[in-house]
């Protein structure tokens, strides 16, 4: 009990009181407020669990791995196949320039050609050493590569779909070096690096004699183009047999160096030979080529589309949560305009209730003065 007090006083101390419970009862409810306006937010932009959203994710990760798989694999029947279609393209020019040159009485002219087909030649072959890939710690090359003396090519198992298919492609030479078989069976290889021919043991091994024959000075004394036996002269000497490899296009020297229709028309019919040759066996390399290709397309494609639908479906989830931030967000507004309305109401009303507990005040002005 209060005592010693005016009535005024004590409204004045109860009504201050419930003022001030008033202000507290309504920071309560406010902090309440926006605790559950702010669980009704979303807490997350993009829900990652969302199934549609789980599966593109899984298969195009799926994807991406298989192009990864299949990444040295692409690359070396691209590499193969581009050195097929320079071969052809080659070829189809030295055919052409041969042909031309059939009855020409120039021997300037007959020389440049024969070191243009020779040129043509060294290109294709460049070609054909270039095509190589490594894969798995192991250079695969579908047309050559191989160690000489040997004429060869790997073969590889590609992957044919995502799904797990596969099958082989079987390498063909697509080179034109050549080798001299001598009468002991041992096989002569001619370096470019070394400008020489080198022996080999013809037993597979790939292993040399040690013994080399200078090409600086080397003639050719005669050749048969029918039988490949030939004989060296000049600076050195070397005898044997032309064992062809691969497109079976031999150096200018072996065909008179065009000095003649005969050796030109020679150059010709190898030149044919090897074009079927080509055809035949690159044609097989191409398809197979052509299907790891489209298969790389198709998953490059999926992928695509699969970046497209990942994308579609986070903008929506993006959007539903701004959309559902922002509704949560008005709720909050209005109810916090609601709580400043209901505080500047009890303020008002506590205000008039302590105005009250004085009474009324003198009049304003001589009135108020005299008491009134």
């Amino acid at each position: 009990m209060v005592s010693g007090n005016s009535i005024g006083d004590i409204v004045s101390t109860y009504l201050t009181q419930n003022q001030a419970n008033s202000m507290d009862s309504l920071a309560l409810i406010s902090r309440k407020l926006v605790e559950r306006l702010n669980s009704e937010k979303k807490e997350e932009a993009v829900n990652y669990s969302r199934p549609d959203l789980v599966r593109a994710n899984t298969e195009k990760a799926r994807l991406i791995n298989y192009k990864t798989k299949i990444a040295d694999e692409l690359s070396a029947v691209t590499k193969a196949k581009g050195a097929i279609d320079w071969t052809t393209s080659k070829l189809n020019t030295m055919l052409a320039k041969a042909q031309a040159l059939l009855g020409s009485t120039d021997p300037a002219e007959r020389a440049a050609a024969a070191a243009e087909f020779n040129a043509a030649r060294d290109f294709i072959n460049s070609k054909v050493d270039g095509a190589g890939q490594k894969i798995d710690y192991r250079k695969i090359n579908l047309i050559g590569g191989a160690t000489p003396p040997e004429f060869g090519a790997s073969n590889l198992y590609i992957h044919t779909s995502d799904k797990g298919g596969r099958t082989m492609i079987e390498g063909a030479y697509m080179g034109a070096d050549y080798n001299i078989q001598d009468a002991e069976g041992d096989l002569w290889r001619f370096s470019t690096g070394d400008n020489a021919y080198i022996e080999y043991m013809n037993d597979g091994t790939g292993r040399t004699t040690g013994a080399s024959v200078s090409a600086t000075g080397l003639t050719i004394d005669s050749f048969d183009h029918d039988t490949g036996a030939v004989t060296f002269g000049g600076s050195g000497s070397l005898s044997g047999t032309v064992v062809k490899g691969g497109l079976g296009v031999l150096s200018a020297d072996f065909y008179g160096n065009f000095a003649d229709d005969a050796g030109v028309q020679n150059a010709i019919d190898d030149v044919l030979a090897a074009m079927s040759y080509a055809k035949s066996n690159g044609a097989t390399i191409k398809a197979k080529a052509s299907l790891l290709q489209n298969s790389s397309r198709i998953v490059l494609a999926k992928v695509s589309d699969l970046g497209r639908e990942i994308s579609k479906i986070t903008a929506e989830e993006v959007d539903a949560a701004g959309a559902k931030s922002k509704a949560a967000n008005l709720k909050m507004s209005l109810a916090i305009n609601n709580i400043n309305l209901m505080s500047q109401q009890s303020t008002g009303l506590i205000q008039n209730l302590l105005d009250m507990t004085q009474g009324v005040g003198p009049a304003p002005g001589v009135f108020g003065q005299l008491g009134y």
